[in-house]
């Protein structure tokens, strides 16, 4: 808000990666969650009126810089005066809540993302809040006082006119479930057809050789795509989850990974590696051993950058492909684009505030039949972003991808992720990814 009054969400409540933020409330603070979200949705939405109507008669605003604005003509004024000056978007974390009779102080963090309306400039700002309430006789609660402190200067949000990008696919030979009547292999063929037609001959797939033991439709769909110009690198033979095991067990995937790479990569270079799960170790310990065994054998990590985890959809595609629902595969379609632009703008501006600056992009697809229906319309979006098209190997020469937060991460996630958790960063706001509505859909 104007000097930013900012309400958004917390830094440190927030770190499970590729985004999947706990919903975790406080003992006995139900009752505020949806005053929290009505709050942040009206000022969203400038609903001057509705906001001020939260607040009783003689409320007092406590801003970052100390100044105060009391009662509810003084709030009107503020509330025209920021939603005239700036958009926003902000998230709460609450922390704390104490309760007695007929008063309640809420406690936590927040972050805001402030566009400011005349020239489109995003920052984000974030910091503590206290928000004190009144009872009043109707049983309604009322904001009797707010008061927000700042964390730090507002990060400028400022996204460069022409990033690169480098795409790769996740678990080939076989991801995801298959519409009826489609086959592993071709799939393959649409994908790689579309890659070559756009000019992307030599983008990387990760394999987990386990499923080639599947029959000979998984056997070919590799093939094609290696056939086709296509670069294969290791995602472990069977999808293992460092999290759930020991290193020397994930050691022993990677080993049996290879004499696949070598039979279908002959000379091109497979010795490149992606995590699966992204998750690179939950303690410091596995992540240490797992990157010198890799270094050992001639590896280099296939970090990501950019990931809306595009896998999502495909069930529901097959699902609704099978029930001729030409309704469901259009709203399909369309929320694939809109969390995907959503999380690019995501990861991008994540890497403003973990490294200072934008780096060339590595951006994590899979190999589904959905993805690959979706492909055509990815690649424009991605140019009338900007976008330009580079190769892994071209994009990982940028120092930012030999950086390394030696940490140990539950939940892993893209390199900007990682730094953002281990350092304990402030993400932007984002919605969450519609995964309740395509479990749902088609059923």
């Amino acid at each position: 808000m104007l000097k930013l009054i900012v309400l958004g969400v917390a830094a440190s409540a927030w770190g499970q990666s590729s985004w999947t933020p706990s919903d975790t409330v406080p003992p006995n603070a139900e009752t505020f969650v949806p005053l929290r979200k009505a709050w942040a949705q009206n000022l969203r939405e400038k609903k001057v009126q509705a906001c001020v109507a939260q607040y009783t008669p003689d409320a007092v605003f406590v801003q970052p810089d100390g100044g105060r604005v009391t009662g509810s003509e003084a709030l009107r004024h503020l509330y025209e005066m920021v939603t005239n000056t700036f958009d926003s978007y902000l998230v709460f974390s609450s922390e704390h809540v104490e309760i007695s009779a007929d008063k309640a102080t809420d406690t936590g963090t927040y972050r805001e993302v402030l566009t400011t309306r005349a020239t489109g400039k995003r920052q984000l700002v974030w910091g503590d809040y206290e928000t004190d309430y009144l009872k009043g006789k109707d049983g309604q609660w009322l904001i009797a006082k707010q008061s927000w402190t700042s964390a730090g200067q507002p990060i400028a949000l400022d996204l460069a006119a022409h990033p690169v990008v480098a795409l790769t696919f996740d678990d080939l030979p076989a991801a995801a479930k298959l519409p009826e009547g489609d086959t592993r292999s071709g799939v393959a063929t649409r994908l790689t057809e579309e890659l070559r037609a756009a000019h992307l001959a030599g983008t990387y797939g990760f394999v987990n050789a386990a499923k080639l033991e599947n029959g000979a439709d998984e056997q070919q769909a590799l093939r094609i795509w290696v056939d086709a110009g296509m670069n294969i690198g290791s995602h472990t033979w069977s999808h293992m989850s460092l999290t759930a095991n020991t290193p020397e067990a994930f050691e022993q995937e990677i080993v049996r990974n290879e004499p696949a790479l070598a039979e279908y990569g002959e000379m091109r270079d497979w010795h490149w590696f992606r995590y699966p799960f992204l998750w690179e170790g939950d303690t410091v310990e596995k992540r240490r051993a797992i990157r010198a065994y890799l270094h050992d054998r001639g590896y280099r990590i296939a970090e990501v950058s950019l990931d809306f985890e595009d896998y999502a959809w495909n069930d529901a595609y097959a699902r609704c492909a099978a029930m001729k629902d030409t309704a469901a595969i259009d709203w399909l379609r369309q929320s694939y684009l809109e969390t995907a632009t959503e999380y690019i703008r995501l990861g991008r501006e994540e890497q403003l505030i973990a490294f200072g600056h934008e780096i060339p992009n590595v951006m994590l697809l899979h190999a589904t039949a959905f993805t690959t229906l979706m492909l055509p319309d990815l690649l424009q979006l991605l140019r009338n972003q900007g976008f330009t098209f580079e190769g892994l190997a071209q994009v990982e020469n940028d120092p930012a991808y030999s950086l390394d937060p030696d940490a140990g991460l539950k939940y892993g996630g893209t390199l900007p992720d990682q730094f953002m958790d281990s350092r304990h960063l402030p993400y932007p706001p984002v919605s969450p990814k519609p995964f309740q509505q395509l479990a749902h859909l088609c059923q």
